[in-house]
């Protein structure tokens, strides 16, 4: 017993970092109801224009039933960047496009995330789906000028379950989603083999970019051309431990890239709750992988919007991973350690660091390197009045220009509450927008470049 103690001490000493798809508010939504009728005013930077931003907002929480509404208006004061206009005032992207007006509701959710049915409509932010080995950190706003809405639906069970997820509606790119049950449940919900979980996921961007060919002579126009990613994983989730203070969950997913290669992940979820209420909590995710030489872990991840149509070499993803065949070179290897801390609703820290082993393409030799990705976050609320808001994620691709420090990922606020009906702030955030460079022949090459957006300025609203 003395030896078993001391192994699972250690254990702990070295327990690394549980998935960042943590909501420390998540279980504290439920009890915010309302209604929110607001609107806000925003001098805003992006890239090297300058604009005003209002909006009209309200929100409507009854229960299980909530949604957002809002109306925004942008006027040009410095056009620095030639953004096409309207009206020489209005800039033409926001509102030239269907996706556009989706962006007037902002959210709809019917129940929460766990409950036996959930439905949501609005922005994805740092969704996971199942152990996030296929769709992991996503996130729909990187591209500016390009709002999408999407749509998550989970059926949970005793027995069995669905996290059905879609990028967004107008049209949709990304589909897919994981079904699980417990085949144990059937006889017992009591027994411990009920802990067993078997879980399927599928997932398909049916309408990724394969070729993208430079536009026409005098023209900026990009000719695309259609190609289906397709990946699908079977995973087994087992919970070893359930103690008052302590769980431990023991996974492992096998995936494969159609027309690719196949990936294998192992790992260990914990959770530490520092107090019986659970207002103290420590989440932590250790990962061990081993894949084929054209196989990515965690596909759809943070930069996939982007890296969909630029991935490496001029590529787009999708081919870039679908064109060489991998069953004469070595299996490679990487680990995921993420660690969140959280008190309450006040406070919550996390980090992640993945490292993967991946061929590079650019050589004869098709030599590896270092694919690493870091993620941070820091959620607070502090002495009642400063709320503070922040994410970066930064990964290297192993080429020139996408070393780990360049173009990361960021969003970060910081609010002062002066009282219950006003507010101020500063926002700031990464994007990246499609532009056009003429080339040598006369016509124009695309590509996502990544721009600053600031903002300041202030909120006014009555809660009921």
């Amino acid at each position: 017993m003395k030896k078993f103690l001391t192994i699972l001490l250690v254990s702990l000493l070295f327990l690394n970092l549980g998935a960042i798809d943590f909501d420390p508010d998540a279980g504290y939504r439920r009890f915010r109801k309302g209604i929110m009728l607001g609107g806000s005013v925003y001098p805003e930077y992006e890239g090297r224009s300058f604009l005003l931003d209002l909006n009209i907002t309200g929100t409507f929480e009854f229960d299980m039933l909530g949604f957002g509404l809002q109306f925004p208006i942008r006027f040009i004061i410095d056009n620095e960047d030639n953004i096409e206009t309207t009206a020489k005032i209005f800039p033409k992207e926001d509102w030239d496009d269907a996706r556009d007006w989706t962006m007037l509701l902002t959210y709809f959710h019917y129940g929460h995330s766990g409950d036996l049915f959930y439905f949501f409509f609005g922005n994805h932010e740092n969704r996971y789906v199942g152990n996030g080995s296929i769709l992991g950190a996503y996130y729909t706003d990187l591209k500016l000028y390009y709002p999408k809405r999407g749509v998550d639906v989970e059926i949970n069970t005793d027995y069995l379950g669905i996290d059905f997820f879609m990028d967004d509606i107008t049209p949709p790119t990304i589909i897919g989603g994981r079904f699980y049950f417990k085949p144990l449940s059937f006889l017992s919900k009591e027994n411990y083999g009920n802990n067993l979980e078997l879980g399927f996921t599928y997932f398909t961007d049916f309408a990724a970019p394969y070729d993208i060919i430079s536009s026409d002579v005098g023209e900026k126009k990009r000719n695309i051309s259609k190609y289906s990613v397709q990946m699908f994983g079977f995973d087994v989730n087992f919970r070893l431990l359930t103690l008052k203070l302590y769980h431990l969950t023991f996974y492992t997913d096998v995936n494969h890239i159609i027309d690719a290669g196949t990936g294998i992940h192992m790992g260990f979820k914990h959770k530490i709750d520092f107090s019986a209420k659970g207002d103290f909590k420590l989440l932590s995710k250790w990962e061990f992988r081993a894949m084929q030489s054209n196989y990515i872990p965690s596909y759809f991840n943070t930069f996939y919007d982007i890296e969909r149509e630029y991935y490496k070499n001029g590529e787009s993803k999708g081919k870039y991973i679908s064109t060489w065949l991998s069953d004469d070179r070595a299996w490679t290897f990487g680990y995921y350690f993420d660690l969140v801390f959280s008190i309450a609703e006040l406070f919550s820290v996390g980090a992640s660091i993945e490292h993967n082993k991946l061929y590079n393409r650019d050589s004869a030799n098709y030599n590896k390197y270092n694919n690493i990705q870091i993620s941070l976050m820091l959620n607070a609320f502090l002495f009642k009045h400063l709320d503070i808001d922040f994410v970066m994620t930064l990964q290297t691709l192993g080429e020139k220009g996408r070393e780990l420090a360049d173009k990361p990922f960021y969003r970060a606020s910081i609010a002062y509450v002066i009282n219950k009906y006003f507010s101020i702030g500063f926002s700031a955030s990464s994007k990246w927008l499609l532009v056009y460079d003429r080339n040598s022949v006369g016509g124009f090459d695309s590509y996502y470049k990544a721009v600053n957006s600031f903002a300041i300025g202030a909120f006014g609203g009555f809660r009921f």
